[in-house]
């Protein structure tokens, strides 16, 4: 287990070699959990923290905010922050639970709030799919700050991947579980086991 005098240490010293290429959108002077130690060494993390304090400052700023929905918006950021900070106990190890919650904040940035989506980035979507053979929507939004991933929402489950090798178009996994994205067409892998064919559908 990681925990933040370790990781203290070892932010300093990659700032002490010169190790550390990119920030994230806070200090890092003043980094106060072992998730922003951590985000503070990673330039992976760091692009991820960047986005999304991109989205959600379009959000709070954006023509469609309403005082009540701004509120809204800080309070659910200030709880977003609290389960990232959480992360140190995650059996995923605390890089990768920091990783996926970056990237599912973006998801629900991306999802919930027009103005996130009105300017270009390194985030896209998200972009339903329809599959054969399966009784719901897929949500795809694809977030490139960073290592490549994509977070798939369908009914109430969600699984965040990341890139992987491919011979011709986007390959996403994690596990046992495949997204494969060529043009509009994609396959995907569930957690299940089940081979799916899907397209995007652009009436969604």
């Amino acid at each position: 287990m990681l925990r933040s005098g370790f990781v203290l240490t070892a932010v300093f010293a990659l700032w002490a070699s010169g190790g550390i290429a990119s920030e994230p959108s806070f200090d890092c002077a003043k980094a106060s959990s072992s998730a922003e130690e951590a985000i503070c060494a990673s330039d992976d993390l760091a692009a991820l923290d960047r986005e999304v304090s991109r989205l959600y400052a379009l959000a709070s700023k954006g023509p469609n905010m309403t005082d009540d929905r701004l509120q809204e918006l800080r309070a659910f950021q200030r709880g977003w922050v609290k389960g990232r900070d959480e992360c140190w106990k995650s059996d995923l190890g605390l890089e990768t639970c920091v990783a996926e919650e970056y990237a599912l904040r973006v998801q629900e940035l991306r999802q919930g709030y027009a103005d996130a989506r009105s300017e270009g980035g390194p985030s896209d979507g998200p972009f339903p799919y329809m599959c054969t053979g399966f009784d719901a929507l897929i949500g795809a939004t694809f977030v490139n700050a960073g290592s490549p991933r994509v977070v798939l929402r369908w009914l109430d489950s969600f699984a965040v991947l990341q890139a992987a090798e491919a011979a011709s178009g986007a390959r996403y996994q994690n596990g046992n579980t495949v997204f494969w994205t060529k043009g509009d067409e994609a396959m995907f892998t569930t957690p299940d086991g089940d081979e799916l064919t899907c397209v995007r559908d652009e009436m969604g």
